[in-house]
């Protein structure tokens, strides 16, 4: 062999070396981009923040807070700041309480802060639930139309992702980013589904699963689901609208009887606590927290109502 070809060989080794790196590192490059879009912030928080994050992650209450946080549009807050910021807040609330409800009022005021946390964020995420649902026939018609120009279901919720406003445009955004990574079409709608939960975006993941599992008129059922997601939103405006005298007369009785328990207790202080002492007293605490706790849950479901 003669110096010559080995030569030649030798540079088309080392430019097919070279133009191998520049590919390794352009999609590198590519998937840490996605992996961004994934997940903003997650490679920025400190590092024992992100450790508590990782350790309240692996559990299923941290877990369900993860996809809470997620589900009201507050990807950016880290669960364990969140978890001890509501601690300290408790804390706080039940030092100030002292002076007006007794040592028993204060325990009450920490509960009190923990479950107004836990409903604002509710309350966040059913709101933005509740958006993203109004833009689901939109969603469904673009899906319809993109499979019936022959693309994939994935190209699909990427244009989706680029026409739709929010909160839709960030949450398709976020499947299509999984899906890039490579995770299954059913994994990527299921945390949709968590992060999102509603009876009608669970007919949209579980027509899409389907579909991509066993086939079937995709472009037909997407139709269907587009006309019928716009008749169920008009029918919850309309619920919503009637309950809402309702429900406000009933939390308006329930602030009322909270407010009594605070002024009796500013007129005579440590009532409460005195109360408490013997079994008469507990009897009547218990007895009347039961009935609020019970006006409370039954108010929550009387206004609930699901189409």
């Amino acid at each position: 062999m003669s110096v010559g070809l080995i030569a030649l060989l030798l540079l088309t080794t080392l430019v097919a070396c070279l133009l191998a790196v520049a590919a390794l590192q352009e999609n590198a490059a590519f998937d840490r981009q996605v992996i961004a879009s994934a997940d903003p912030l997650g490679t920025a928080r400190p590092a024992l923040v992100a450790r508590l994050d990782e350790a309240l992650a692996r559990t299923d209450a941290g877990r369900r807070l993860v996809a809470l946080l997620a589900g009201a549009g507050l990807t950016r807050w880290s669960p364990a700041v969140v978890v001890l910021g509501t601690v300290g807040a408790a804390s706080a609330a039940a030092a100030a309480s002292v002076p007006l409800l007794g040592r028993a009022g204060a325990v009450v005021a920490m509960a009190a802060v923990v479950a107004s946390v836990k409903g604002w964020l509710d309350r966040r995420r059913r709101a933005r639930v509740e958006r993203f649902i109004a833009q689901l026939p939109e969603v469904a018609r673009l899906l319809a139309n993109s499979a019936d120009a022959g693309l994939a279901v994935r190209r699909g919720v990427e244009i989706a992702a680029r026409e739709m406003a929010e909160p839709a445009a960030s949450e398709l955004g976020q499947v299509a980013a999984e899906l890039s990574l490579g995770r299954t079409l059913r994994a990527a709608l299921a945390g949709l589904s968590e992060r999102l939960p509603s009876r009608e975006l669970a007919v949209l993941v579980q027509t899409l699963t389907i579909q991509a599992r066993a086939g079937g008129a995709l472009v037909t059922a997407l139709a269907g689901i587009a006309a019928t997601l716009e008749d169920r939103r008009q029918l919850r405006r309309e619920i919503r609208t009637a309950m809402v005298g309702a429900s406000f007369s009933g939390y308006l009785v329930i602030l009322m009887g909270l407010g009594a328990v605070i002024l009796i207790n500013v007129l005579n202080p440590g009532v409460l606590d005195v109360m408490l002492t013997n079994l008469v007293g507990q009897g009547v605490v218990g007895v009347s927290a039961a009935l609020f706790l019970l006006g409370y849950l039954m108010m929550r479901r009387l206004g609930r109502v699901e189409p």
